[in-house]
């Protein structure tokens, strides 16, 4: 009997390990310099989305919009965007909007959705943003250089925002 019980607790223990896709990063995993690199990427090429409204920021991961760690956003306090845990956001009747209890406003939701590692030092990435009803998700392909990572776009994948005209981005 307890060989059996051993024997279930290793197999729990993997399927734990496992994400379920060969080389898809556990969502622990995204927030590390990979998940880093690539929120900095998008921070500093969103767009001008309602830019007469002030605005925080919150980082969530995965597709179920699990929220990231405090001590992951607090390594982006260098952008000087105002940003706030997932945990806290609350829902505002009767549209039902997604806003910051205490400023009342709508966040810039930045999601890791998945990282999939390609190589040795090369990753690709599916990541989006969102403001209120607007939204974007792009793939990325990630390379570690030896001065850092290097973003680069693979292409928008989905998403209803629409340039405003004579936009240069």
């Amino acid at each position: 009997m307890p060989h059996r019980l051993f024997l279930l607790f290793c197999i729990l223990i993997l399927a734990a390990c496992d994400s379920g896709e060969p080389n898809k990063l556990s969502l622990d995993d995204y927030e590390g310099a990979e998940g880093e690199a690539v929120v900095r990427h998008m921070l500093k090429n969103l767009p001008p989305i309602d830019p007469e409204v002030p605005k925080v920021y919150t980082i969530v991961k995965g597709p179920n919009l699990q929220s990231t760690s405090m001590p992951f956003v607090r390594r982006m306090e260098d952008t000087n965007r105002t940003f706030i845990s997932g945990e806290v956001l609350t829902m505002r009747e009767p549209d039902k909007s997604i806003v910051d209890p205490r400023s009342g406003l709508s966040p810039v939701t930045i999601q890791l959705h998945e990282i999939k590692r390609t190589g040795t030092d090369s990753w690709e990435v599916v990541a989006g943003w969102a403001y209120k009803k607007t939204y974007e998700r792009y793939g990325y392909k990630l390379t570690r250089t030896v001065n850092g990572y290097v973003v680069t776009e693979a292409g928008r994948t989905e998403g209803n925002y629409v340039k405003p005209a004579g936009a240069a981005k």
